[in-house]
């Protein structure tokens, strides 16, 4: 995608998940279900970074410093909430609808 408008709730958090998704490593099989800590799943910070390129480039946006932390990248619900929270920004700045249901 290459605006700021994307999936919300369930939808989001499914595109978040696949982003992450193909960043691990193909062992351990483990289901990436939305609470999981990521690193135990295998992501390491190349795939950190990865990731956050990734999810910038699918939803037109740029995650802010404060944003960048271990915190936002412990699971696919954390990571989500600050996607949300930075596309609800930038729709609030556009005119756009808000994601209120992003996070469930």
């Amino acid at each position: 995608m290459s605006e700021t408008a994307g999936p919300t709730g369930d939808a989001l958090r499914e595109t978040i998940r696949a982003l992450v998704a193909r960043q691990l490593p193909d062992e351990g099989g483990r289901e990436l279900t939305p609470d999981l800590p990521l690193r135990e799943a295998g992501l390491n910070s190349l795939g950190t970074v990865a990731t956050l390129v990734a999810i910038e480039g699918e939803f037109g946006i740029g995650l802010p410093d404060e944003l960048v932390t271990p915190e936002t990248f412990h699971s696919v619900r954390t990571l989500t909430a600050a996607v949300a929270f930075v596309v609800d920004a930038e729709r609030d700045t556009t005119g756009g609808a808000g994601a209120e249901d992003a996070v469930t």
